[in-house]
């Protein structure tokens, strides 16, 4: 208690009080604006949001993963890490209750703000710190999601402070700045948190075994074999904590392995889908025209009340003997090889266009008008200028966190699905890296001179 009471009454000294009085005012405002969206909802939330909440609710109901209004296999097509946090909070809370799910959502997002203000503050001091701090408390889409019960905010508080701890147990055991070595014990942190990070949304496992990698290079480039190896490994036993279990039950339930979830397969087949450029509403809308024989326009409300599981059912029929998502899977790669061996420009073409559309736009009706695509567009040029600008500064550990959840991630869209909630936890890396380019910018005219290296 006595270390925690001198860290408080020594953070005017290390940040100063009118960033600290700047800072309380950001997060404040970032509260204010999700406590509306927990008071009034979304009139539609999402499939995904009705999946989780009764993920959740029938975790604490009736202890099982998924009641009887699940498949019994499409209850693991959605990742097990925000309906077990959910069911959790149902227990302490005494009940299973929407809007205590979305008061820990917009408590989460005061945190995801004072996180991005570290790492600001990490790659530039005060004005990146609070720039990236002031775009997360305001940015429509984490505020859209807040009114909707989504695994997002969980990971979106995870993965900046991941990587904030990754980059902190380096400088422990590293010595930076002069001081002597830590103990390897300070990577069990950024293990653990890469590895929820990875249970609530899984594309991110291999943005943790991304991690574990880097640390092993670095510190055999620094030929630390004996405090790199203690700290790779218990970096990596962390990482496996919260998964290792999981993906025991996944064997014993769906006789298979399933380190976390499926849907994979469901991912490639949309992602595949050439006809319908790789759109997820596009595709829904040609399944249903091929079932029903009428044509709903894919981003119509009717076509979004149509229930897709039977749809995808009766394309993965064409494997009965395969499990659903094996059978999806397997005709993705079909369509791969099929539509980028007739058109190997067009399906590239394709594939471009799902980036694009994957990070030039957002979650919610805001973030998809013109207006708000260029604002998008905007912020993730001047994050995109961030990445480049700390490599020009030589900084080449910072940059090589923060470039490689965001390459990887971009990556796994070009490849499967690419919608642009893929971007929104990225987002929280974005904003603190486009803040660090803005304010250089912004110092560099003030001054009348180019920036240096």
């Amino acid at each position: 208690m006595s270390a925690a009471r001198q860290w408080f009454r020594t953070l005017p000294a290390r940040y100063g009080r009118r960033t600290l009085i700047a800072l309380a005012v950001i997060a404040t405002v970032g509260l204010l604006a999700r406590a509306v969206v927990v008071v009034h909802p979304g009139a539609n939330p999402s499939a995904d949001s009705h999946a989780y909440y009764a993920l959740a609710k029938s975790l604490d109901e009736e202890g099982s993963y998924g009641g009887p209004e699940f498949h019994s296999e499409a209850t693991s097509d959605w990742s097990p890490g925000a309906p077990w946090l959910y069911a959790g909070l149902f227990v302490v809370t005494g009940g299973p209750r929407e809007g205590t799910i979305r008061i820990l959502e917009a408590l989460m997002g005061v945190g995801t703000i004072l996180v991005v203000f570290l790492l600001g503050w990490r790659l530039g001091g005060r004005w990146p710190a609070l720039l990236g701090a002031l775009g997360v408390a305001i940015y429509p889409p984490f505020i859209h999601t807040v009114g909707e019960i989504m695994s997002e905010p969980p990971a979106m508080l995870s993965l900046p402070a991941a990587i904030l701890s990754f980059l902190w147990a380096w400088d422990r055991t590293a010595g930076r700045g002069g001081a002597p070595r830590g103990s390897a014990w300070v990577w069990l942190l950024p293990g653990f948190l890469f590895g929820i990070t990875s249970m609530f949304r899984p594309e991110y496992t291999l943005v943790a075994a991304a991690f574990v990698l880097i640390a092993a290079v670095r510190w055999a480039w620094e030929r630390e074999w004996r405090l790199g190896t203690a700290g790779v490994g218990l970096m990596l036993v962390a990482l496996l904590l919260p998964i290792v279990p999981w993906t025991i039950r996944n064997v014993v339930v769906l006789e298979r392995l399933v380190p976390i979830s499926t849907g994979d397969g469901k991912a490639l087949y949309v992602g595949t889908f050439y006809p319908a450029d790789g759109e997820y509403q596009r595709v829904k809308a040609i399944l249903y025209h091929r079932e029903s024989g009428k044509w709903l326009p894919p981003q119509s409300q009717a076509l979004g009340e149509v229930n897709p599981t039977e749809l995808f059912n009766k394309v993965a029929a064409r494997y009965p003997e395969l499990p659903r998502d094996s059978a999806l899977s397997k005709i993705g790669k079909e369509n791969f090889s099929k539509w980028f061996g007739k058109d190997p420009l067009g399906y590239t073409a394709m594939t471009v266009r799902k980036v694009g559309r994957m990070w030039s736009s957002g979650v919610g009706e805001a973030m998809s008008t013109t207006l708000g695509r260029a604002i998008q567009i905007g912020l993730v040029a001047f994050g995109i200028a961030g990445l480049v600008l700390l490599g020009f500064r030589r900084r080449w550990w910072e940059t090589l966190c923060l470039a490689a959840p965001i390459v990887l991630v971009t990556l796994v869209g070009a490849i499967t699905l690419a919608a642009p909630r893929r971007n929104e936890i990225l987002m929280t890396l974005i904003f603190p890296l486009a803040a660090f380019a803005l304010s250089a910018a912004c110092a560099a005219v003030s001054s009348g001179r180019k920036w240096s290296r």
